[in-house]
């Protein structure tokens, strides 16, 4: 701890959110290195490099410089902890180095002065305290911006240092800084102040763990059949390469490229295998796809094959020259002294864009959280479809698991050739092949030893295997004749393969009935084969020929059956995360079946319908919902513009009728009954806005009202009552945006002390109606921490120290009233805010709810005095928690649950957990993306309301 007493001396951790002091524990894996952009009182980098369990740290001005004639300055500053290399978030005004901290970069890094020794953090760390007490530091980084060699030098001045680039493949006069996003989050420190981060463990910065020795051997993981791409958060997608699966071995030995089938690849592709090589020294294996290209471009899977079959040294040699071949990495596994098939999906990929050192034939695999757009741009760029791996994925070798899902424009999918007919004319000697399938409900494994491997092409011997299925009692069931999808070429090239391999016998269970003479062969060789789908008998309906499939194992080939991801319809089913039950954990399966308890299957069809026709493409036409007609215009107004911080594209009417039509099983029980306030905003948030609380144009019949007497005009006043899913869809045309409304309902109820329905005779009548008494005793905690960049005399723009500030305050609340045995609920403003309801019978009127509010809130203002203020003057308010108890007044409103804001970025909000309080973010919910996490929360706070509790009782004899 002595290392950081300056950085300790510097800094006040109960006002900072900076990580306090603390040593690792030593652990395995390459050393660390992270950039962090830090806007401060001037923007600047900070360079960390980990060294004896701190980050040794130089702050450069103008940032690193791939460029080898840039000496960049680089000031020696104190160590920080290593908790600190994953720290993304504002340091508050008034503390040292205030401002925006992001992670710029971050990776792996080893001394290289003589040879890295990324395997080895003794010996690494030797190198590097030897090198910064000598003043000259030699270090191959590998971060996903920077990569190659630098040297730090020391001058004259002890403090003063030079960040330089030496000349290698990576060196680059292109400006590296112009990459101004955190590698972690996305965000750009500029937009900090307002876009929500969520900081990771600094232990899953780079790859680490216990020391483990490099596999010899195992199988590839491989996806699941399904029917249809679609968008979670709990998932990514990889565009399918049409090419050969292969699991890249490199260690001090040499490069090992095994094929699915287990053949031994690098004295095949030796220009590949050579270019590998430069990968590590000490231990790498990578996952990914050899693939070749046609003259357009395209992946092209007959011009790899072509490549595989070629022999001599001079043909290859010629080949790499004409047509070279590339290698497409998706997958990390293990990385000097670490293993990470246990890792998530999401880490190892963040590993493998550190680590891997990119070539013009070494690449990395792009990856999108949207699958259906990425599965429309890889069909377009001539793949073959997408792959999905859910994020939490752990690498499951040599198993096909439902965490992997590959989807294809149609059904195709690998079988045994087990004979051929004869045909006629120009297809004498081949009519249509015998295919099928491995039946093994009793697999069995056996141990293999590990035969030396070959690298010479085309000696094919399999390769090691830890482990093998082996089908001692499998039967091999017929699927299909396949005839049709030759040419000439094919035809030739498929007969030829077969006549070695003539058999006396029929090698399927049960001989097929076929038209003509048949030639068995030994089941040996594997066809792919497209196919519209199974029928009912256990045949392929259409079958064609694609390929021959020498990279596929035959003893491995069994019947796959599509997973069903999704409707008939490419629409995403509301609140669904367009995959089966079979596919998902039990957990979301919970959650969904509780979703789907809020709605009636009525509700479903017509939400299915609404979102069908907003499909369509016209700007204008009539929505028809449970028979009513909605005449939709403007449908393309943007209401919402583009945000860039939030990488967020430009929202539209269409886009909010979407997501109140997915959201209303959920939002309209909250609305249901009570008066409505709209915020509307026709022209979208950058246009007029207005109030509108009384509703005297014409409405349509569907549309309920209530009618209240106003005391403050001595009149009565017709208020909108949002009761059913054709109102909030009219409202949302009409141009609201946000939904106000009442704490209290104009519905009588069994909880209510009231049972008069009279609200619009008298002031009096009013006072003594069920509309009197709300449902929940309001605490609305409103921050007035500028952000700095409002106008003059406006209210404090969404800002990370306001919100998290607001936080505290809520879960003291939260605190203090659990000490009363009352249970509070919470849910975001959409905007800085929050509110905390406390649900309560309705026995206590509006003066009695405010009453007990402004009593909690004093209290709870005597306990933080600093940082809770119920002062009217705004400047008072300044730079604390504002508390209004008078939100609890008849006729006043808050947002609904679930309505969006009239703010960038179309926030929502959005009801929470406690606990997912403690990691959240306004911004986490927006219309974009408040659909794909209802699951997390929104039938809970339903269920709160519901379990009310009575606040009279509980607060009797009670001194607040």
């Amino acid at each position: 701890m002595a290392k950081l007493g300056e950085y300790s001396a510097k800094r006040r951790f109960e006002a900072t959110p900076e990580p306090a002091p603390s040593v690792p524990e030593t652990g395995a894996g390459p050393l660390l290195f992270v950039v962090q952009q830090h806007s401060a009182r001037q923007l600047h980098y900070d360079f960390r490099l980990e060294c004896d369990g701190v980050l040794k740290s130089w702050a450069v001005p103008k940032g690193p410089s791939l460029n080898p004639d840039d000496k960049r300055l680089a000031v020696f500053v104190e160590d920080h902890p290593y908790d600190y290399a994953s720290f993304e978030g504002v340091i508050p005004p008034g503390q040292y180095g205030a401002g925006e901290v992001i992670v710029w970069d971050c990776g792996v890094y080893s001394p290289d002065e003589g040879g890295t020794a990324f395997h080895d953090r003794a010996e690494a760390e030797r190198r590097v305290r030897e090198g910064i007490a000598a003043g000259k530091l030699s270090i191959q980084l590998r971060g996903e911006k920077l990569k190659g060699s630098f040297a730090l030098v020391r001058t004259k001045d002890a403090k003063a240092w030079l960040l330089i680039k030496h000349k290698d493949r990576f060196a680059s006069t292109a400006d590296v800084t112009a990459q101004n996003r955190s590698v972690l989050s996305g965000v750009a420190v500029k937009d900090l102040k307002v876009v929500p981060v969520h900081r990771m463990p600094a232990t899953q910065l780079v790859p680490a763990g216990k020391s483990a020795s490099m596999p010899a051997s195992f199988e590839p993981m491989q996806a699941e059949v399904a029917d249809a791409p679609f968008s979670h958060a709990d998932w990514m997608w990889e565009p399918k390469l049409d090419g050969y699966r292969v699991l890249v071995f490199i260690d001090e030995h040499g490069v090992r490229m095994r094929s699915r089938r287990g053949l031994e690849l690098a004295g095949i592709f030796p220009r590949l295998a050579a270019e590998l090589r430069q990968q590590a020294v000490h231990g790498v294996i990578l996952d990914g796809e050899i693939v070749a290209f046609d003259a357009s471009g395209k992946p092209s899977f007959s011009t790899l094959q072509n490549r595989f079959q070629l022999k001599t040294e001079r043909e290859i040699t010629a080949a790499d020259k004409a047509t070279p071949t590339l290698f497409f990495a998706f997958d990390l596994l293990y990385f000097e002294g670490v293993d990470l098939r246990k890792a998530p999906y999401r880490d190892r990929r963040r590993y493998l864009a550190q680590c891997l050192l990119p070539s013009p034939l070494i690449q990395r695999v792009h990856a999108a959280e949207d699958g259906v757009a990425l599965h429309t741009a890889a069909l377009a760029s001539g793949f073959e479809g997408v792959v999905g791996k859910r994020k939490d994925s752990k690498y499951e070798a040599g198993k096909r698991s439902p965490s992997w899902l590959k989807i294809k424009p149609t059904h195709s999918a690998d079988f045994v050739i087990g004979g051929y007919t004869k045909g006629k004319g120009a297809r004498a000697p081949l009519g249509a092949l015998l295919v099928g399938y491995w039946d093994d409900p009793h697999p069995t494994t056996r141990s293999a030893s590990s035969p030396p491997l070959s690298r010479e092409a085309g000696e094919g011997r399999r390769s090691a295997a830890s482990s093998r299925r082996v089908y001692d009692d499998g039967k091999l069931r017929y699927a299909s004749h396949v005839g049709s999808g030759f040419d000439d070429r094919t035809l030739a090239q498929v007969k030829a393969r077969l006549e070695p391999l003539h058999s006396r016998s029929c090698p399927f269970a049960e001989k097929p009935e076929v038209n003509g003479p048949v030639t068995w062969v030994k089941p040996e060789l594997v066809a792919e084969v497209n196919f519209q789908r199974w029928t009912e008998d256990g045949s392929l309906r259409a079958p064609i020929f694609l390929r021959l499939r020498d990279d596929i194992d035959p003893k491995t080939v069994q019947r796959v059956e599509p997973t069903r991801t999704s409707s008939s319809s490419s629409r995403r089913k509301p609140g669904s995360s367009d995959i089966e039950e079979k596919t998902l954990d039990p957990g979301f399966r919970r959650d969904d079946e509780r979703k789907e308890k809020n709605r009636t299957n009525s509700e479903s069809r017509e939400i299915d319908g609404v979102l069908m026709q907003l499909e369509s493409t016209k700007n204008s036409f009539d929505l028809v919902i449970y028979a009513q007609r909605i005449r939709l215009t403007h449908l393309d107004r943007v209401y919402w513009p583009a945000n860039e911080a939030l990488q967020q594209p430009a929202l539209t009417k269409r886009d909010l009728l979407r997501y109140l039509a997915q959201v209303s099983p959920l939002m309209l029980p909250h609305l249901a009954d009570r008066p409505l306030t709209m915020i509307r905003m026709p022209d979208g948030i950058a246009g007029q806005r207005f109030f509108q609380k009384h509703w005297t144009q014409e409405r349509p019949a569907f549309v309920e009202t209530v009618t209240v007497f106003s005391d403050h005009k001595d009149e009565q006043h017709d208020y909108l009552l949002c009761n059913n899913l054709p109102t909030l869809l009219w409202l949302a045309q009409s141009g609201t945006l946000e939904f106000h409304v009442w704490h209290s309902r104009a519905k009588l109820g069994p909880d209510a002390k009231s049972k008069s329905t009279d609200y619009s005779s008298s002031l009096e009548a009013l006072e003594a109606s069920v509309l009197n008494y709300p449902d929940y005793v309001v605490f609305d905690i409103d921050p007035y921490i500028y952000s700095g960049k409002e106008a003059e005399g406006a209210e404090p723009e969404l800002n990370t120290v306001a919100f998290e500030k607001g936080k505290e305050i809520a879960f003291a609340l939260r605190e203090l009233l659990q000490s009363m045995s009352l249970e509070a609920i919470v849910k975001t403003s959409g905007k800085t805010g929050l509110h905390v309801f406390v649900p309560i019978r309705r026995t206590l009127d509006f003066d009695a709810t405010r009453h007990v509010s402004e009593l909690v809130s004093r209290h709870l203002m005597r306990l933080h005095p600093k940082d809770i203020t119920m002062e009217w003057s705004v400047p008072k308010r300044t730079g604390k928690i504002f508390m209004d108890h008078n939100m609890n007044v008849r006729g006043k409103t808050l947002n609904v649950a679930y309505s969006p804001r009239g703010e960038p970025g179309a926030p929502v909000s959005m009801p929470l957990t406690w606990d997912e309080l403690a990691g959240a973010h306004p911004l986490d919910f927006r219309i974009t993306n408040v659909i794909k996490q209802l699951p997390r929360t929104g039938d809970r706070w339903i269920d709160a309301l519901k379990r009310k509790q009575d606040l009279e009782r509980a607060l009797k004899g009670h001194k607040a």
